[in-house]
């Protein structure tokens, strides 16, 4: 029954994943030689393998007479399927372009709609400047999201879901740039605006409450953190979306709110954010490590602020847990990846992951490691950006379970 959940969500998922993958086709493969090599078949190869002769013969001619493009659009539609949305529908815009001797830049649109009956319009991405002297990193989001918490710390159970209710709307622009001529170092600083309204939250008996945990701040009517950014970048990795051994990512940040700014309060957040990667065996095996940190220091930060599982830039930590499941005033996540080629093309791969957290309560302090692991596989989408479609199953504590998809490698 597993298995066949897993295909089933798998082609789910394929079509929004793969029309991302396409349109980031256009980054130049890496010219550095790492352990990593690229792979030599992409999913468009394995279809076109099995397609009449005739048509494929008559694909490649109009593909070799197209003129390269310097930018691509992608319009699609999907249907997907997540532990904190169940099914959903997305209509998904992906426009790419690339600036001399830089990195590809990305802006995405979503509009998405949930059967637990959440509404989602976000637009992101990474923009590079010439010669990568420069990024500019947008996070802009509005959100209807009604979703279940379960109190702070990593000891809070399962069993005591409590409902919550809102209305999001955040704006995260920030601008790093590089030091020096050349090198991966860069320096940065933005302004961050993370607002909620209308928050309600319910108990298992439909009883409205204002405190969960002891914790008052943001848990019900409104809330408001708005605040200036700065942060350091430290990226070795020639491609985000496969990292090679080698390669390594240091991100450190400080955010600091302020009443002046509209703010609930006076408090900071601080992340850091650090990855390795490390030859593993034979034919571009890799062992990635990842040690994650977030923190909430002053005065009450609102509740649905705090850092929880999930909840990070990218939405990528605490696979086997639904998003939101342990939340703290700060957070510590550490994870292990084993990454291993299944096929000589590349076209193929397998991972086996293990991640564990601890989420602090104010009153009690940090709570149990909580340990989640499990396994999955990785389809070439994209040799020529070496992009891959991640399908992974993992498994937690208190029978928490569930299938994860991501493009690329998860960190």
């Amino acid at each position: 029954m597993i298995a066949k959940r897993l295909r089933i969500l798998a082609l789910l998922a394929l079509t929004t994943l793969t029309a991302q993958a396409q349109a980031q086709a256009q980054a130049p493969a890496s010219a550095s030689s790492d352990s990593l090599p690229h792979p030599t078949k992409d999913l468009g190869d394995l279809v076109r393998a099995v397609l009449p002769r005739r048509h494929r013969a008559a694909a490649d001619s109009a593909r070799a007479a197209r003129p390269p493009k310097a930018h691509s659009l992608v319009v699609l539609p999907a249907v997907a399927y997540t532990l904190e949305a169940r099914f959903l529908a997305t209509l998904t815009a992906s426009y790419t372009f690339e600036r001399a001797d830089a990195n590809l830049s990305v802006l995405s649109t979503t509009l998405t709609y949930t059967q637990n009956q959440q509404i989602i319009l976000a637009l992101n991405g990474p923009l590079w400047t010439s010669h990568n002297h420069s990024l500019w990193l947008t996070d802009f989001r509005l959100l209807h999201y009604p979703q279940q918490t379960y109190g702070l710390g990593s000891n809070a159970s399962i069993y005591d879901a409590i409902g919550m209710n809102y209305n999001f709307l955040r704006i995260h622009q920030s601008y790093y740039h590089r030091i020096g001529l050349k090198g991966n170092l860069y320096v940065g600083g933005g302004y961050f605006l993370d607002t909620r309204w209308n928050i309600e939250s319910v108990n298992g008996e439909g009883q409205q409450i204002y405190v969960i945990s002891g914790y008052r701040a943001g848990v019900a009517g409104h809330s408001t953190s708005s605040g200036l950014v700065v942060s350091v970048l430290r990226d070795t990795r020639d491609n985000q979306l496969r990292p090679a051994a080698g390669e390594s990512y240091l991100f450190l940040a400080l955010r600091n709110n302020l009443q002046a700014l509209g703010s609930d309060g006076n408090y900071r957040f601080f992340q850091f954010d650090t990855r390795r990667y490390f030859h593993a065996g034979p034919r571009g095996n890799v062992l990635a490590f990842w040690l994650y940190g977030d923190f909430a220091l002053g005065q009450a930060a609102p509740y649905l602020d705090l850092p929880a599982t999930g909840w990070d830039t990218y939405s990528v930590t605490g696979r086997g847990y639904i998003q939101g499941r342990f939340r703290g005033t700060s957070l510590v996540y550490g994870e292990a990846e084993y990454r291993f080629n299944l096929t000589h093309s590349r076209v193929l791969g397998g991972v086996v992951f293990a991640n564990s957290q601890s989420a602090r309560n104010p009153d009690s302090g940090y709570g149990r490691l909580a340990p989640a692991g499990g396994a999955g596989i990785r389809l070439c989408l994209s040799k020529k950006s070496s992009s891959y479609l991640a399908v992974d199953y993992a498994f937690g504590i208190q029978g928490s379970q569930g299938v994860f998809f991501n493009l690329g490698d998860v960190f």
